[in-house]
């Protein structure tokens, strides 16, 4: 089924988009900042690992080898259109960008960022990267092409993020709860997935109860007022921030 959260199915490649952002290492773009680069037919992420070795008389023969450094690089080629939309980075905003800031003695430098399943999916390598390579062919009798590659400019801003699992309530309130006027009344919700920490918000008919901010309600004294349909609503701390709301809990007090 379209969007289940669980799906193990292999990925094609058109899934994956690469999205760029304007700017200066010492601010993450905002996500409406990011706009995709154009009209891509390959995107391509590689490791380009450094490598060393060892052939000292303890290997039992086998020359043993050590990863000393990465070169990590983002790579894409698209097709030219006549004109970049505005929804785009696009072939020629790069290509005058690249001229622009070489030309002024400056590093070609942009956010980039590589989603390998979709904007949303949550899965994404990201980091402040420079143009190292930018070109065009313009066959006269084919559609016109770009290839580009970006290498890392500043290792601080790279970040790895992979999609947790989905949120999910692994304890849920009870359709109903009855309590004793002055005894107690305490609700709990567990959850998991997702990303940490959480923030609760309880509310009773659709009103925040203030100072109830944790996984579990406590109230010491249950009072009549008290009586109502109490929800629980969980947020995660993804960048794009997940919200799950409990089962309705018809409280009375007796």
């Amino acid at each position: 089924m379209q969007g289940c959260a669980n799906d193990y199915g292999k990925l094609i490649g058109k899934v994956a988009v690469v999205r760029m952002a304007f700017g200066c290492p010492d601010a993450v773009p905002l996500l409406t900042d990011w706009k995709k680069l154009g009209a891509m037919t390959t995107k391509g992420i590689d490791y380009s690992m450094n490598t060393t070795n060892s052939e000292a008389d303890d290997s039992k023969g086998l020359v043993e080898n050590l990863v000393t450094s990465m070169d990590l690089t983002i790579s894409g080629d698209g097709e030219f259109r006549k004109n970049d939309k505005a929804t785009e980075i696009g072939a020629f905003r790069m290509s005058k960008y690249i001229f622009d800031e070489i030309q002024a003695g400056r590093q070609p430098t942009i956010w980039v960022r590589f989603d390998f399943a979709g904007e949303d999916a949550g899965t994404y390598i990201m980091g402040y990267f420079n143009t190292t390579s930018w070109s065009g062919d313009f066959g006269t009798s084919d559609i016109s092409t770009f290839s580009g590659e970006w290498k890392v400019a500043d290792a601080d801003t790279v970040v790895f993020e992979v999609a947790p699992e989905p949120l999910v309530f692994s304890t849920n309130l009870t359709p109903t709860k009855t309590v004793t006027t002055g005894s107690a009344l305490t609700m709990t919700v567990d959850v998991t997935g997702g990303k940490t920490p959480y923030t609760y918000a309880w509310k009773k008919d659709g009103t925040v109860v203030s100072g109830q901010t944790t996984a579990t309600f406590n109230k010491s004294s249950a009072a009549s007022g008290d009586a109502g349909s109490y929800t629980c609503e969980v947020t995660d701390s993804s960048t794009t921030p997940v919200k799950i709301t409990s089962t309705a809990c018809a409280v009375t007090v007796s």
